[in-house]
């Protein structure tokens, strides 16, 4: 019987499906969700936007009922709801927002460098490119989608009760939605830039911590030598703090317009290319 070569399939279209780099962040997203730790940072926030929302609700309540106004007056004069308090809507996610940051950020890319599964993407229809714009993508939008409620919800809330007076601004997600647009995009560049410098997950944690805690001393201490106030903008987590103090118009915010512009502009552009470098194809072998 004669033996016939098998037939080959035909080759697939690659222009068909959903693009590489958003099958990547698709992933990424769904291994985050079956792990305990994003279930135990998930619970941790909606204590905290409860919290929130709950605040938002007395605050109409001292507004409307006439048995509270004396309350009301002393709650105007502890709490204004002027600039300072619309970018207070984020301040209680931001600071456990960088541990969930670096948990999960440390080993996006370090965890690939572990178990050497990047020749394997690359050698399938995914650049380094597509790689790289996933794990970005993945680690800006994770912060931005933790934010967002914070935004929306005492939002939508404050025009429910109160329409247009209320403690919250009618137009706030018009200033807070970009503040946290480019505080994720900082975020995020620099866990992937840190994550692609270390070799184990874990180690990616640690690096993570390691340069925000780092940058953070850094600046506080060259501020402390010499007086500069500027130099602040080498701290990420006061960026993060500063963006939605800066687009509500606060009038003393804790980093000025231009420090803050080329600050944001130093970490991202910086991580972003040490993270691009880290992932070449050359350095996916080694």
């Amino acid at each position: 019987m004669p033996i016939y070569a098998p037939t080959l399939p035909p080759a697939p279209d690659l222009h068909q499906g959903q693009p590489p780099f958003l099958v990547l962040m698709r992933f990424d997203f769904t291994r985050l969700w079956r792990q305990k730790i994003g279930r135990f940072f998930s619970f941790g926030f909606l204590l905290l936007l409860l919290v929130k929302v709950g605040w938002i609700y007395v605050k109409f309540l001292l507004q409307t009922n006439p048995a509270l106004k004396g309350v009301e007056e002393l709650a105007r004069t502890v709490i204004s709801q002027g600039p300072e308090f619309q970018a207070k809507l984020l301040d209680p996610a931001t600071y456990l927002l960088w541990f969930l940051v670096a948990l999960v950020g440390g080993g996006l890319v370090a965890r690939d460098t572990l178990y050497r599964v990047r020749p394997l993407m690359y050698a399938h229809p995914v650049s380094p490119k597509d790689y790289l714009l996933a794990k970005l993508g993945f680690a800006s939008l994770l912060p931005f989608l933790v934010l967002l409620p914070f935004a929306i919800l005492p939002w939508l809330l404050s025009l429910l009760l109160a329409g247009l007076h209320g403690p919250v601004w009618a137009t706030a997600p018009l200033h807070l939605l970009p503040a946290m647009a480019i505080s994720s995009v900082l975020m995020g560049s620099l866990a992937i830039g840190a994550s692609s410098m270390a070799s184990t997950p874990r180690a990616g944690i640690g690096w993570v911590l390691g340069l925000v805690l780092g940058s953070s001393t850094l600046a506080s201490m060259i501020h402390g030598l010499t007086g500069l106030a500027a130099v602040d903008a080498l701290n990420p987590i006061m960026l993060a703090e500063a963006w939605p103090q800066l687009l509500v118009g606060m009038e003393h915010p804790l980093v000025a317009w231009l420090p803050a512009i080329l600050g944001t502009a130093f970490h991202i552009s910086l991580w972003t290319f040490v993270a691009a470098r880290r992932t070449r194809p050359s350095e996916a072998v080694i």
